[in-house]
């Protein structure tokens, strides 16, 4: 399902204060396939992790969402390289030794 800027950094915020309210214990990212990305690149484990993306319009939106976490809440996240405007989904999981933020 498809939602808004402030949809996604309401829900994403929400899930984060349900798990662990320290904003710098987060990464957050946007791909365009958040699974494989947090699965194959980030070493999430899927059934033990705390981890969720949502989709949002346009990849702008994502960056938004983003960039909000990152910045303004001090959440752990490298902006994408490119300017693509394939990347519509944001993601975050939390940090474990066993996750990689690069």
């Amino acid at each position: 399902m498809i939602v808004s800027v402030q949809q996604a950094k309401y829900e994403l915020l929400a899930y984060i204060k349900e798990f662990d309210a320290t904003f710098s214990n987060w990464y957050v990212g946007i791909a365009d396939n958040p699974k494989r990305i947090l699965f194959d690149v980030h070493g999430v484990k899927d059934a033990q992790d705390p981890w969720l993306y949502k989709q949002l319009l346009t990849a702008r939106a994502a960056r938004t969402v983003q960039s909000y976490f990152t910045e303004h809440l001090k959440t752990r996240g490298i902006p994408p390289e490119s300017e693509s405007e394939d990347f519509d989904c944001v993601y975050l999981y939390k940090v474990d030794q066993h996750t990689k933020q690069d």
